[in-house]
């Protein structure tokens, strides 16, 4: 479930996606960076009273305590960084995919071979599904992980459908079989009117009988809005360190505003890439009150994020790490 952006306190069992789909957001994998300045190492002169020619000067040996310096840049979009940005999540995404098989197999009554999946990003779950035999298509504003992810398709021999589309306003032609939004995504959406039609058009574009996967973070019950999650992902000789702090909070706007912070250090380069994502808040009751209004779905299942199909939950007060099963009536 693409990608772990959560209200910081409430994740109890997995990271934000992200997200994980996508920063991205969420993508120019490899960003071009400029070696670290060395320091300048200083000379030394030495010269004899009774000379007229100076001597030679004595380089100095560098300090051992000497580090090379972190640079710093604010970025427009982590989900422009999507090799970064995904590697936070990797780890987890075939137990997401074979969760997914297992809610098409349980509440699905066909065989679901087409998938779509909104806002996918990197397209770490589109990847991971293809090899697993779905049809898959993936949609999201953001061209440059699309392309990220289209070489990483024809790297592995798979195949998908990758469209650059606003996930309240897309048409294909044919319906889907099952639909994906994965961890958080959907909160990007800032207003109910525009969460509202992005259900709808979800569910015109779904066979009856088909379902919907949408996986979100709710406010925790102790309402606590605030603090930072951190964790690691490496690669070869790179390693990311990611921080993710809600920096603004308003129950009013019900929106919270968090600086998502990559730490990259590399064998001979460091450097730090941030940026400030905007999620709309949700607690159950205000969830319940949206689906509601989205008629052509009937909630038929609540999971949560340890993706195990025998787990299930109420949507209540005590439900955080949320997965929702809405079924296309």
């Amino acid at each position: 479930m693409a990608k772990k952006i959560a209200t910081v306190k409430s994740v109890k069992k997995s990271k934000v996606k992200l997200a994980t789909k996508e920063v991205a957001k969420a993508a120019s994998p490899t960003a071009t960076r400029k070696p670290v300045a060395k320091s300048v190492v200083a000379k030394t002169v030495a010269t004899k009273l009774v000379e007229t020619t100076p001597i030679q000067p004595a380089k100095a040996k560098p300090s051992k305590a000497s580090k090379p310096k972190v640079r710093s840049e604010t970025i427009k979009s982590w989900y422009d960084y999507p090799e970064l940005y995904e590697l936070g999540f990797l780890k987890e995404t075939p137990k997401e995919s074979l969760f997914m098989g297992d809610v098409f197999k349980k509440y699905v009554p066909f065989p679901v071979k087409r998938v779509l999946e909104l806002g996918c990003g990197s397209g770490r779950l589109i990847c991971d599904m293809a090899k697993r035999g779905y049809a898959m298509t993936g949609l999201d504003l953001n061209p440059t992980a699309l392309e990220y992810c289209r070489k990483k398709l024809k790297k592995e021999k798979s195949t998908g459908e990758l469209v650059v589309g606003d996930m309240t306003n897309f048409s294909f032609d044919e319906p889907f079989d099952a639909a994906i939004n994965a961890i958080n995504t959907f909160r990007h959406l800032e207003t109910e009117e525009a969460a509202l039609a992005h259900l709808n058009c979800v569910a015109k574009h779904l066979k009856p009988g088909g379902v919907f996967v949408l996986s979100l973070h709710l406010l925790p019950p102790d309402g606590d809005l605030w603090g930072t999650e951190r964790w690691t992902a490496k690669k070869g000789d790179m390693t990311v360190y990611y921080a993710l702090t809600v920096v603004e909070t308003s129950m009013k706007t019900r929106l919270e505003k968090l600086r998502i912070s990559m730490l990259v250090k590399e064998k001979d380069d460091s450097f730090r890439l941030s940026d400030h994502i905007t999620l709309r808040i949700y607690t159950a009751k205000q969830l319940k009150s949206l689906l509601a209004k989205a008629t052509q779905f009937k909630l038929i299942g609540v999971h949560d994020f340890w993706c195990e199909i025998e787990s299930v939950q109420k949507l209540n007060g005590e439900a955080i790490d949320t997965v929702l099963i809405l079924q296309r009536v």
